[in-house]
């Protein structure tokens, strides 16, 4: 790596360009060349991008790299490596985000390795120094509040959209919150725990595990939209905003994806992005497509026919592409 490192920018520098940012801990470079900026491997490999967009959108750190050179609405963000975290100002880079903040892992996915709501400096360090070596890739990141959308971008164009509602559970009057849950997630394949996590969660609504609620009375027991513990799905393809598919299909094309699943937050997915709380979340290289089809609300878009459609002109052209 090292050799490749540095011959990388010595003739980068030679013909005229600049490295912009180098993450050593993924082996990879930005570097400005001819007025462009071009993320790419220490190891380069010629597909639809330069730096493999399937090991991009893989790898959350490297996202938010490619979204914020691309002027893409972002939450503000830091990122932590086990290799280099001895040599890091904590506190600096810490200092630098508004709380409360979120912790997550860089390469995880499934709500795995989500550490939420943290609200202060000593609370976010006890958190990196617990799971550094649980999860050697972390990211700290600004929480951003709003309703959760996937918008599933195909080329130059969104094929779908669905609002993300994270799990809830109506009361009944007689049985507790925990009890609930239970019944809720009896033959699911994932059980929401009563932990700190949900007493957290349970308590900026204003209850407790143990609540009782009144009949039809909503709680959500999770801050993000997990199918896998009851999430429900809403279909919002006729609802979007031009400008924000705009925003989605950039988003896409800045990390070398034809068909990305974009997380994005926002209050009204139907309003212009420059006038409400906007921001990208996370880009999905390898997007769910059932979700898409019988939504828990709304009805089922066809996703995978426009896909289909799509990889068979690319082969007619005879390009060939990650789609």
């Amino acid at each position: 790596m090292q050799k490749n490192s540095a011959i990388i920018k010595k003739i980068v520098r030679e013909m005229g360009g600049t490295i912009e940012k180098i993450v050593p801990e993924r082996s990879c470079f930005l570097i400005k060349i001819a007025g462009e900026k071009i993320l790419f491997s220490r190891k380069f490999q010629i597909a639809s991008d330069f730096f493999s967009g399937r090991t991009l959108t893989a790898h959350k750190d490297l996202t938010y790299v490619a979204l914020k050179e691309n002027n893409l609405p972002t939450p503000g963000s830091v990122c932590f490596y086990k290799k280099s975290i001895s040599g890091k100002n904590i506190e600096t880079e810490l200092g630098s985000l508004k709380y409360p903040i979120v912790i997550k892992d860089a390469n995880g996915s499934n709500s795995k390795g989500v550490f939420v709501n943290i609200k202060s400096l000593a609370e976010a360090k006890k958190v990196i120094f617990q799971e550094i070596n649980n999860f050697p890739y972390l990211i700290a990141q600004e929480m951003v509040f709003g309703k959760e959308f996937r918008v599933l971008v195909l080329g130059n164009k969104v094929i779908g959209v669905l609002e993300m509602i994270p799990p809830r559970v109506f009361g009944n009057a007689k049985s507790t919150i925990q009890e609930l849950i239970k019944t809720k997630q009896l033959k699911m394949s994932r059980q929401t725990a009563c932990d700190i996590t949900l007493n957290k969660i349970l308590k900026l609504q204003g209850f407790k595990p143990d609540s009782i609620l009144k009949k039809d009375q909503a709680v959500f027991i999770k801050n993000n939209a997990c199918l896998a513990e009851g999430g429900e799905t809403k279909d919002a393809t006729s609802l979007i905003n031009q400008n924000i598919e705009i925003l989605c299909v950039k988003a896409a094309k800045a990390t070398g994806k034809n068909l990305a699943g974009i997380d994005i937050i926002c209050d009204d997915i139907s309003k212009d992005p420059g006038k409400q709380a906007f921001s990208i979340l996370e880009i999905n290289g390898k997007p769910d497509l059932y979700i898409h089809y019988n939504p828990t609300h709304g009805k089922t878009q066809n996703v995978i026919k426009p896909i289909i459609d799509f990889i068979l002109s690319l082969k007619k052209t005879g390009i060939s592409s990650g789609y």
